[in-house]
C-alpha cells in the first residue's frame, strides 16, 4: 500500500482523531507528568539563570545550544508561575515542534494509518515520555536529529543541515551518529554536501566552546570520571571503557538495553515492513544514527548515563523503533508467530513508557548509596532494573499516574485494534488445526 491509498474503515485513523489524540497527550504531558529540573538539567538552568541575571556566559561544561530557546519561557516564569516551572516543561514544547516538523516532511510520504500510529505510539512507548519530565538536554538533540535526517532524505538539504548542526552542537558526541548516516547517503549518491551538517555541527561546537571557555578546543570534560567502585573499569577518564562491553552493555542490560527499552527495533527483522518503503532511507539514516550512538557512547566512562532511567544516550531509539512498531501494527503479519513478536513488542514498549512517567527510579536507592558503589546492580541484575523494581518492591500508582496509564493503555489499544484482531483470528485459526490434527493421531494402545 502507498501513500495516499485508502486503508480498510476497520483501521482507518482519522486526521481529527489523530490531532485530539496528539492534543490530549501533550495536555497530559504538560500538566499532569510530574516535572523536576535535576542532574545536568539543573546546570544548564543555572548558567542561563545567570545569563539573564547579568553574570555572563557560565563556563560550565554542558553545551547550551539546545536549551537557549527557553529564555523566553524563563522570562515568562517571572510573571506567570516561576522560571523553574516553565523551564521543567520546556522539552514537551519541544517534543511538540519536533512532531509538527516530522509530520510535515513524513505527511506525503508515509501512509496516513501508520503515520498517525508512529506520532500516538511515539508519545506512549519507549523512551520519549521519561525525557519529557526536566531539563535535560535529550530531547532537543532527539527531534533536531530525527526530523533533520528525514528533511535530508526528502531533498530538503539547507534545512537538515541546520537541524542536524544543532543536533551536533548541543550533545557533540552526536557527531559520530552523524557522520556515519550521512556518510552512507554519500558513498551511495556521491555528493560531497553530506559533510555539511558535520562542519556546521562542529563550527558551532567549537565556537561556543571559544565564547564560553577561551578556547574552541576546551570542552570542559577533561578529567572528567567517575567514582573508583569494584568495576575494574571504573574511575577512569574519557573514553576509556572498553567498546565491547559497553556496547553489549547497551543492547542488552537488563537496566540500560535497548533490546527491552526499544522492543520495537526488533521488529527490523520481523518481514512486512512494505509500509515504510517510501521513507526505507529515513529509516535507514535513523539506524545508523542510532549505531553512531552506541559505537562511541559504549566506550565513554558514563557509557549508563548516570543516575538516571534507562539509556539516557540512546532515547533517538525510541523514533526508528516506533515508527516500525506502527507500521507492523498498522499492517500485521499474517502468521501467528510473526504476530506474537509483534504484539510482545508492543506489550514491553508500552510498558517501558508507562513505567518511565509513573514510576521513575523507584527502588534504585541500593544502587546510589555509599558514592554509587553497587550501581551496576541497577544495570545488570533483572531485579534492580527500573522496569521491574515496580513489580519487585511493590509500588503504588500515585493519582496522577492514572490518567497517564490509562492513556497508554487506552491510545495503544486503539492503535493496536487491526494486530490484535488478527492475533484473535490467527490464534482461534492454528488451534483448531491443532485440535483436529490431535483429534486424527491415533489412540493410545498397551
Amino acid at each position: 500500500m502507498t501513500a495516499g491509498s485508502k486503508e480498510p474503515a476497520t483501521q482507518r485513523i482519522s486526521s481529527r482523531a489523530l490531532w485530539v489524540l496528539l492534543a490530549l497527550g501533550l495536555l497530559l504531558l504538560f500538566f499532569v507528568l510530574p516535572h523536576d529540573i535535576e542532574g545536568d538539567g539543573r546546570y544548564r538552568f543555572d548558567a542561563l539563570q545567570a545569563l539573564l541575571a547579568g553574570h555572563g556566559i557560565s563556563n560550565t561544561k554542558y553545551p547550551l545550544i539546545g536549551s537557549l530557546p527557553a529564555i523566553p519561557l524563563i522570562l515568562l516564569g517571572h510573571v506567570i508561575a516561576s522560571p523553574e516551572w516553565w523551564a521543567s516543561r520546556y522539552n514537551v514544547l519541544v517534543y511538540a515542534a519536533g512532531l509538527w516538523l516530522m509530520y510535515r516532511l513524513l505527511r506525503d510520504r508515509v501512509d496516513h494509518d501508520v503515520l498517525a500510529a508512529f506520532f500516538l505510539l511515539l508519545g506512549t512507548t519507549a523512551m520519549i515520555p521519561a525525557s519529557l519530565t526536566g531539563f535535560g538536554a535529550e530531547t532537543f538533540t532527539v527531534m533536531a536529529a530525527g526530523t533533520g535526517l528525514a528533511a535530508w532524505t526528502s531533498g530538503r538539504w539547507k534545512t537538515a543541515t541546520g537541524l542536524l548542526g544543532l543536533a551536533i552542537a548541543n550533545e557533540p558526541a552526536t557527531i559520530v551518529g552523524v557522520a556515519l548516516a550521512m556518510g552512507w547517503w554519500a558513498w551511495r549518491i556521491k555528493r560531497v554536501r553530506a559533510v555539511a551538517p558535520i562542519a556546521f555541527g562542529a563550527g558551532l561546537w567549537l565556537l561556543e566552546n571559544g565564547v564560553r571557555r577561551g578556547s574552541a578546543f576546551s570542552t570542559g570534560y577533561e578529567g572528567d570520571h567517575g567514582f573508583q567502585t569494584l568495576l575494574p573499569y571504573s574511575g577512569l577518564t574519557g573514553f576509556s571503557y572498553p567498546t565491547f562491553f559497553g556496547v553489549l552493555s547497551l543492547l542488552f542490560s537488563f537496566g540500560k538495553g535497548l533490546l527491552f527499552f526499544a522492543a520495537g527495533l526488533l521488529l527490523w527483522f520481523v518481514r512486512g515492513r512494505e509500509a515504510l518503503r517510501a521513507v526505507s532511507e529515513s529509516l535507514v539514516l535513523w539506524v545508523l544514527y542510532l549505531a553512531g550512538l552506541i559505537l562511541l557512547y559504549g566506550s565513554w566512562w558514563a557509557w549508563y548515563g548516570g543516575f538516571t532511567w534507562g539509556p539516557r544516550f540512546l532515547v533517538f531509539a525510541s523514533l526508528p523503533a516506533s515508527l516500525l512498531l506502527a507500521a507492523q501494527i498498522r499492517r500485521p503479519p499474517r502468521t501467528l508467530v510473526g504476530l506474537t513478536v509483534v504484539l510482545a513488542a508492543l506489550v514491553l514498549s508500552v510498558w517501558v513508557g508507562i513505567d518511565g512517567q509513573v514510576f521513575g527510579r523507584f527502588g534504585q536507592d541500593v544502587c546510589s548509596a555509599n558514592h554509587y558503589a553497587q550501581e551496576s546492580l541497577c544495570w545488570y541484575v533483572p531485579e534492580f532494573s527500573v522496569l521491574w523494581t515496580p513489580f519487585v518492591f511493590r509500588a503504588t500508582v500515585p493519582w496522577w499516574g492514572l490518567p497517564l496509564i490509562a492513556y497508554a493503555v487506552g491510545l495503544s489499544s486503539y492503535v493496536a485494534y487491526p494486530l490484535l484482531k488478527e492475533w484473535a483470528s490467527a490464534f482461534s485459526r492454528d488451534l483448531r488445526l491443532a485440535w483436529a490434527a490431535y483429534r486424527r493421531r491415533p489412540g493410545w494402545r498397551l
